[in-house]
Order: C-alpha cells, then sequence, then structure tokens
C-alpha cells in the first residue's frame, strides 16, 4: 500500500508576495535523485515549462452542462511503464481573502472507476503510457450533496511509485464563480506561504484528526 504524508490543508493569514512558481500548467510528474518531482506542462506543445511547479489551477464549470465539475489540471508523465497513484488529502480548504479556512464542502474525484474524496481522502493509480495526458473528474458539492457556495477552494495532492520516493505535496487552487482576480490573489498566497513552508498548515490537520476521534 502506498502511504501518503500530507500536510494539513489550512492556513495561517501571511501577507500575499509575487508569484514564486511562474506560469501555471498542467501537471507533469518525472523522477529525479529516486524521488518523483512534479512541474508544470504545457500538453498542447509539450513543453515543461517549469520543472519545479508544485501549485496549479482550475476552474470549476467551464462546461455549463457541469457547473460543479472539472477536468483540469491534467496529468503527463515522462515515466513510461510506470504505475503512479495520486493521493488526495482529507482536508479541504475556502479561500477568505488572507488565507485557507476549513471548508465543509466536499471534493470528489473519478478516474478509471476509481474514486475519492475530501473528507476521507483517497487516491487512483494510473499506468504511464507513451502521449500520456490523463484528466481526471472533479466535482465540488455542498454538505448534504447539496449545490456548493461560490469561493476559491484548495486541494492537497501527492504522487507515489514503487521504487521511487513521493512527491513533495502539491496544491489545486480550484475557483467556482469568483473573479480572476481573486483567484489570481488566493493562488500568489499559496506560491508565497505554503510552498516554502507546507509544515505551517499542521494545525488544521491536528484539529481534523481530533474531530474524527470524537465523531
Amino acid at each position: 500500500m502506498m502511504k501518503f504524508t500530507f500536510p494539513a490543508t489550512i492556513v495561517l493569514a501571511l501577507p500575499t508576495l509575487a508569484l514564486a512558481d511562474g506560469e501555471i500548467g498542467d501537471i507533469w510528474v518525472y523522477a529525479s535523485n529516486g524521488n518523483l518531482v512534479t512541474g508544470a506542462w504545457d500538453h498542447s506543445t509539450g513543453e515543461v515549462t517549469n520543472p519545479f511547479s508544485r501549485v496549479f489551477a482550475a476552474e470549476f464549470g467551464v462546461d455549463p452542462a457541469f457547473p460543479f465539475s472539472t477536468d483540469e489540471p491534467g496529468i503527463g508523465s515522462s515515466l513510461v511503464g510506470t504505475t503512479i497513484t495520486m493521493g488526495l488529502s482529507p482536508t479541504l480548504g475556502v479561500w477568505n481573502g488572507s488565507g485557507f479556512g476549513f471548508s465543509t464542502s466536499t471534493l470528489m474525484g473519478e478516474y478509471g472507476g476509481q474514486s475519492f474524496q475530501t473528507g476521507t481522502g483517497g487516491a487512483f493509480s494510473f499506468l504511464v503510457t507513451a502521449g500520456l495526458d490523463l484528466h481526471a473528474e472533479f466535482t465540488l458539492s455542498g454538505p448534504g450533496l447539496t449545490d456548493p457556495a461560490n469561493g476559491i477552494y484548495l486541494a492537497t495532492f501527492q504522487f507515489s511509485a514503487a521504487d521511487h520516493g513521493s512527491s513533495e505535496p502539491l496544491w489545486v487552487v480550484y475557483n467556482l464563480g469568483m473573479s480572476e482576480e481573486e483567484h489570481g490573489a488566493a493562488i500568489e498566497w499559496v506560491q508565497s506561504n505554503l510552498v516554502p513552508a507546507p509544515g505551517a498548515m499542521a494545525l488544521l490537520g491536528l484539529a481534523a484528526m481530533a474531530r474524527r476521534r470524537r465523531r
């Protein structure tokens, strides 16, 4: 069984700085020094635009028929023949204008008959083939499967594979119905505050564990 070691997904209100990772694109997974590493990838050109990206972005509702779903970001990889597992942290954050707080909404994912969601966490696996351009489906729902509130949501992921060390955590900043300026501000916050110091989010993980124990 793959073991994922996520930091918590939430949040200290720290000042927003300039973007640290440059352009945001799809996720590129490769190996370096025995460990999995993520970069930003332009699937239309095949170019790796940033070899060390850990923050990505997506918009819900690009297809109006599915207003709370997205299949972005996509995933590509150079590790042909390797089975990679992408794990999802159980915590989901929501933007409050100066950081991320705990969200009661649920992000659900599905790929190849495998399903996973925040709240419980989970993972899906895929075999890397030549020309891979994988797009899992992610859907946001409110409490009790109601329609979710507009907002900017933060999910934490991590890649693992046999014979490789797990990747560092990566984050996807999802936008539902908010302005591009607000989405950009949230992305900048993640770039500036979570990538250099992911341990700063440990408090939410401890709180989530305490809630589960009480239940």
